[in-house]
C-alpha cells in the first residue's frame, strides 16, 4: 500500500509538471561527464569526455574521433577569458598554443529560446522508469545556426542537441551521458607543465566551441 501511494503520488507530481509551462534554464557551473558526437554530411563520428567549468568560463575536451574512418584524437583545452586555446599531444608531449576567439557561452538555453515539447524519456509506469525533459528550438544569430535542444526538467543538464550550421549546411548530433556535478580534478583546467614554452602562431586560430570538436 505504501509504495502504490509514494508511486501515485509521484505521477500526480510528474503530470502537474506537465502542465506547467517550463523556462528557459542554466546548467549547475561545475559538471563533468560524456558525450558522443555524429556529424552528418563528413561522416565523423566520436565519443568524448568532458569537463566544464562556468565559473572560470573554461572546458576540457578529450575526443577519439573516427573521421572517414581514419581515427585521431583531440585533447583541447579552451581558456575562454584568456582568449587561449591549447592542443595538447601527450603521446610526444607537445602543445599547440591557438588563439581562441569564441565569447563564452554558458551551458543553458537560450532566453529567446522557443519551447517545444515536455516528454518522458522512458516509461511513467512506475517510479524512476522515466526522465522529464523539455524540447527547446531557437537560431544563434552570429554564427547562423539553427538548434534544437533537450534539457532534464529538474537539473537542467543536456540530454541532447541538434546544431545545424546553414552556412556550412553541417547537421551536427550531440548526446549526453554519464553526467556528474564538480570537477573531480581542477588541474584538468591547467596546461601541462610541458606546454609552458608553447606560443600562439599569427595566424593559427579557433573561432568557435565547435571548431574545437572537429
Amino acid at each position: 500500500m505504501q509504495a502504490y501511494l509514494l508511486f501515485s503520488i509521484s505521477l500526480y507530481l510528474a503530470v502537474g509538471s506537465l502542465a506547467e509551462r517550463p523556462h528557459p534554464c542554466k546548467s549547475p557551473p561545475l559538471v563533468e561527464g560524456s558525450m558522443a558526437l555524429t556529424i552528418i554530411k563528413e561522416k565523423t563520428f566520436g565519443v568524448e569526455k568532458f569537463s566544464y567549468d562556468a565559473f572560470e568560463e573554461r572546458v576540457h575536451l578529450r575526443l577519439l574521433l573516427d573521421q572517414d574512418n581514419h581515427t585521431t584524437y583531440r585533447d583541447t583545452l579552451l581558456l575562454y577569458k584568456e582568449g587561449i586555446a591549447y592542443q595538447i599531444f601527450r603521446h610526444n608531449q607537445t602543445c599547440e598554443k591557438v588563439h581562441f576567439k569564441d565569447p563564452w557561452k554558458p551551458m543553458e538555453i537560450p532566453r529567446d529560446a522557443k519551447f517545444q515539447s515536455q516528454v518522458i524519456i522512458g516509461s511513467l509506469s512506475a517510479p524512476a522508469e522515466g526522465l522529464l525533459v523539455n524540447n527547446w528550438s531557437g537560431t544563434i544569430a552570429e554564427p547562423h545556426d539553427d538548434y534544437l535542444l533537450t534539457f532534464t526538467e529538474f537539473g537542467c543538464l543536456p540530454v541532447h542537441a541538434w546544431w545545424y550550421n546553414i552556412e556550412h549546411q553541417t547537421l551536427m548530433s550531440l548526446s549526453f551521458f554519464d553526467m556528474v556535478l564538480g570537477v573531480e580534478d581542477p588541474e584538468v583546467f591547467n596546461p601541462p607543465s610541458f606546454c609552458d614554452k608553447a606560443e600562439p602562431g599569427n595566424d593559427a586560430a579557433l573561432t568557435s566551441f565547435f571548431d574545437a570538436l572537429i
